[in-house]
């Protein structure tokens, strides 16, 4: 089949500049490409040519000021098109537009974030989106959910089909490898002999770092090895800093070197920065979708600490894999459960060694893959031969 996706307007496939849905559309790329013509269409960038073929895919991409002119231009690229199938990721509000210029394509939605409150698309427009295409896959039941509760009559389109990780990419200290890597990760940052708090994520209030400076203030008092240890930027790309940033880095010199913060770290190398961690933190103060961070900390096999925010909780099961905080506005709930995993360091390897497990498990991108081509073919019973995924699965675990 002749299947087209379509990329949000903020970010350019493949993700040089970072970005959930574009790591998740990099993901899949080879597990659909096998058997299937794909195109991906993205938004320009100066380090991407307009258009190109790699790897037997098709890349389009165009400069816009606007969503608007984004839009338009996906419209005007597939009028005339033959696609069996058209992707549009996390733009209900454009679907219509699309589909009127290619009116024999069938579409599948895919739903990475809330975007059908009234606040971001019409009601009207959101059911004639609703109307048009075959299916909605969400990236967690919480967005599922929440849609179904605005529109209970499409509850039958709508399909959680949770992310993915490179297991390749994303390998546990244990991993043959991986240890010596480790190593010298630590002896560059200086952290050698210390107890790493890792937070990988933007630099907002939403994302909750400044909650994590409040609570490494006290875990230090009862273990001063401990370090927290923020990966991230502002924003995707550079180092730009708003009074937020420059807030919690006036915070955290505070403290010394019990908080480090990296800046931007680019997406290639961002698996190496996960090796550092003892412990991994999302702090997530907003109803999260289902944040890619935590596919990422199973897949390093790091205990994860989580909250009670949207979708992030589907993904850990509680002392198991991982701590759900309800009281995620409290830094003291933190530093208690952080304090809880570094006193007890076999408790906390061995949660880790379960999410890696569970990443292997459920949270590959081939499971992905065949999740989204079951439902273009509307059929369970493709053998996963004919993906190529078994083996493929076998190399990652």
């Amino acid at each position: 089949m002749n299947i087209l996706l379509v990329c949000t307007e903020k970010l350019p496939v493949p993700y040089v500049r970072g970005g959930a849905i574009q790591t998740y559309i990099d993901g899949i790329l080879p597990y659909l490409k096998r058997e299937h013509e794909i195109t991906v269409f993205s938004i320009a960038d100066p380090d991407l040519p307009d258009r190109e073929i790699r790897d037997n895919i098709r890349y389009e991409r165009t400069a816009a000021n606007t969503s608007e002119e984004y839009y338009q231009a996906v419209s005007k690229f597939v009028e005339g098109k033959n696609f069996d199938w058209i992707v549009i990721y996390n733009r209900p509000k454009y679907v219509s537009l699309v589909a009127k210029a290619a009116p024999n394509s069938r579409f599948l939605l895919s739903m990475h974030n809330e975007m059908f409150h009234a606040k971001k698309i019409e009601p009207q427009e959101a059911i004639k989106c609703l109307e048009r295409v075959e299916k909605v896959v969400t990236v967690s039941k919480f967005i599922a959910d929440g849609i179904a509760k605005l529109f209970p009559e499409y509850k039958h389109k709508l399909q959680p089909v949770y992310a993915g990780v490179d297991l390749k990419r994303f390998q546990p200290r244990w991993a043959e490898g991986a240890k010596e890597k480790r190593e010298a990760m630590l002896a560059t940052y200086g952290l050698e002999g210390k107890k790493v708090v890792l937070c990988v994520g933007r630099l907002t209030d939403k994302k909750g770092p400044h909650l994590l400076i409040s609570a490494i203030a006290k875990v230090i008092e009862k273990h001063p090895s401990a370090v927290l240890f923020l990966v991230g930027s502002k924003w995707y790309g550079n180092n730009k800093e708003n009074d937020y940033v420059r807030e919690i880095k006036a915070e955290a010199e505070k403290l010394g070197q019990a908080v480090q913060m990296t800046g931007f770290i680019p997406p290639s190398e961002v698996a190496d920065y996960f090796l550092l961690g003892n412990i991994f933190v999302c702090a997530s103060q907003w109803e999260e979708p289902l944040a890619r961070v935590h596919y990422e900390a199973m897949a390093t096999g790091l205990c994860t600490i989580t909250t009670a925010r949207g979708g992030n909780p589907e993904v850990i099961i509680p002392g198991k894999n991982g701590i759900i905080i309800t009281d995620y506005e409290n830094p003291d709930a933190f530093a208690e459960q952080i304090d809880y995993l570094l006193s007890r360091p076999k408790e906390s390897e061995e949660m880790g060694r379960t999410g890696r497990e569970l990443a292997e498990l459920y949270y590959s991108w081939s499971r992905v893959a065949w999740d989204i081509l079951s439902i273009i073919n509307d059929s369970k019973s493709m053998p996963l031969e004919r993906l190529g995924l078994i083996e493929q699965d076998k190399e990652a675990g």
